[in-house]
């Protein structure tokens, strides 16, 4: 008892304690997994579970243990608990069900720790890897109760001898089911609510999707999320597909506040997704960017000519903007200037400037 009692506490994997609640909504989905087929959703209820507000405090879902392809392994039915997030909470056994390694070993109390350790593993190497890449054809340590040798796997990855139960849970916690989570638990949340959990580190991300689902451009959500991402730089990746999407008016007013707010590194990513946005933007918009330019640094400055001529909005006073750049002290940065100016149409005060630029540095032109 003592044994079971110390593997109940360390390892959040307890024995299966059924109920019935009028607070559990249930959700009929269907889910691509990974180890069944990459194309062929399988059919599953997905439990909610609602607190006294109503709204979603956890999921969970039956599902079998182990996807195998040889009738050859145990198969059990366990549940997978998650968050309101859809991040990995507990496994539960059936009483009496133990999991099994392979030759019908069972599970050891720090197998049950590392497998717990392995599905909170949202980078697990279990995710790159395809079912018919996990055994090879020759000989080696048993794989659930199969006999084959284990390859492009690090140990950490899997339990000794249970390499098939750990990629097919670990996919079941990690696959499409959380993206449904997040949309339920989204659902569930009105616009105002999620401008709330914009303050609370854990929902940022999340709420900024939501915001994104519910196409909330507010003047309130818009200010909200940059002010999230003020104090938070590492949310800009995660709220790209929200301006994106945005009005066009908001995604100006936006860019220029994150390009004004940013540090270079994030000031790339953003710089990126302009060079590739579908969004129709004016040559207004870029002549609002030129005041940063003497501030960027070299890769700024080379993507960002790159989106001038992508999206062709050379203009007089771009160009303008862009003469400076042939004294900047960085040689890198007044090159990528005259190369980008060479062959246009200047006026004889820029020519002139070119020139000059190509008779000082023509031996490392």
């Amino acid at each position: 008892m003592k044994n079971l009692l110390h593997f109940i506490t360390s390892t959040c994997l307890c024995l299966w304690v059924g109920f019935n609640s009028t607070d559990e909504i249930k959700h009929s989905l269907q889910i691509i997994h990974k180890g069944i087929s990459l194309t062929k959703p399988v059919v599953c209820t997905l439990v909610e579970v609602t607190n006294d507000s109503a709204l979603p405090h956890e999921f969970y879902m039956d599902v079998e243990s182990v996807v195998c392809g040889d009738n050859q392994c145990k198969i059990d039915v366990v549940r997978i608990y998650w968050d309101e997030l859809g991040r990995f909470n507990k496994l539960v056994l059936p009483k009496d069900v133990h999991l099994e390694k392979a030759e019908g070993i069972s599970f050891t109390d720090t197998d049950y720790k590392k497998l717990n350790d392995i599905l909170k593993n949202e980078d697990s190497p279990l995710q790159d890897v395809f079912k018919d890449e996990i055994v090879g054809t020759v000989g080696g340590e048993g794989v659930d109760a199969m006999s084959g040798e284990t390859i492009l796997l690090e140990k950490s990855a899997y339990v000794k001898g249970a390499v098939w139960t750990c990629y097919s849970l670990w996919h079941w916690v990690h696959g499409d089911i959380k993206q449904h989570i997040k949309d339920i638990t989204g659902k569930s949340y009105s616009k105002q609510d999620l401008r709330l959990l914009l303050k609370q580190k854990d929902y940022q991300a999340f709420a900024i999707e939501q915001l994104t689902k519910k196409e909330d451009y507010s003047k309130q959500t818009v200010r909200a999320i940059l002010n999230a991402i003020e104090t938070n730089p590492s949310l800009l990746k995660s709220s790209l597909p929200y301006w994106e999407n945005a009005p066009k008016s908001k995604y100006v007013f936006g860019s220029e506040e994150l390009l004004s707010m940013l540090k270079p590194t994030n000031r790339m990513l953003f710089l990126t997704s302009i060079l590739q946005t579908q969004q129709e933007l004016s040559p207004d918009f870029f002549n609002q960017l030129t005041p940063l330019i003497s501030e960027f640094t070299y890769q700024e400055i080379d993507i960002f000519l790159n989106i001038l001529k992508e999206k062709q909005m050379i203009t007089n006073n771009i160009i303008q903007s862009i003469i400076p750049l042939l004294k900047a002290e960085n040689f890198i940065k007044s090159r990528r200037a005259y190369y980008f100016l060479e062959g246009m149409d200047l006026s004889k005060e820029n020519e002139r400037k070119t020139s000059d630029f190509f008779e000082k540095w023509k031996d490392r032109l």
